[in-house]
């Protein structure tokens, strides 16, 4: 309704500009004519403009959607779906990448807004695969990376939770062992010191776990 009103007064200017004595009336007509080619176009652009949807910004880390993204692994970039990713890395040998714990969300950096952590797998389907735990943080919209925590190398256990987030802490339970199997698991608690996540306190050692 504004943007109405105000053409018609842009109409009723340009009428009044182009009043002219008969001897000038055909230039002026010409010009007025213009005048009312160009205003309506441009009052529709300054519309368009001020009314744009475009698609709404990414707040809040939850908005990620960390089963479908992509991620660094020794190298090369690559995109789960649906938490998953495999490929063939030679005749008979498959790759696989998945997310196997989380994502789990708290405020870990003190600044009033969450962050993310889980835990990626990657290795080999029938032999040993390493684990490491991820924390995203969001800036200007995007996700980004702030720590990663070892979680198990080439040992063969699988636990129901390696990460929780709790109180500001990142609580990572980590398998030790060798290839064959689980020697024991050791608890260790993280908090951001303003830079990295610095563990608080001694580890605790508890008894192999394994699902």
């Amino acid at each position: 309704m504004v943007s109405e009103n105000l053409f018609k007064g842009e109409e009723q200017g340009i009428m009044h500009r182009c009043y002219r004595p008969f001897g000038l009336w055909v230039p002026a007509a010409v010009l007025c004519l213009l005048a009312f080619l160009v205003v309506p176009a441009q009052t529709r652009r300054n519309n368009r403009a001020s009314s744009g949807s475009g698609e709404p910004g990414i707040v809040d880390i939850r908005q990620i959607d960390f089963r479908n993204f992509s991620y660094g692994v020794n190298g090369r970039t690559y995109r789960l779906r649906d938490g998953f990713y495999a490929e063939n890395v030679a005749a008979g040998t498959r790759w696989e990448l998945g997310m196997v714990d989380g994502p789990f969300y708290g405020d870990l950096t003190g600044d009033g807004k969450d962050e993310a952590v889980f835990v990626l797998s990657h290795g080999a389907p029938e032999a040993v695969q390493s684990a490491e735990a991820r924390i995203y943080t969001l800036r200007g919209g995007r996700a980004v990376l702030i720590s990663t925590l070892a979680v198990k190398e080439a040992v063969s256990c699988v636990l129901d939770h390696y990460v929780r987030v709790a109180d500001g802490l990142v609580i990572v339970e980590r398998v030790y062992g060798k290839p064959a199997g689980c020697d024991y698991n050791e608890i260790t608690e993280y908090r951001w010191n303003g830079s990295v996540f610095a563990q608080i306190g001694a580890s605790t050692r508890t008894p192999c776990r394994c699902m």
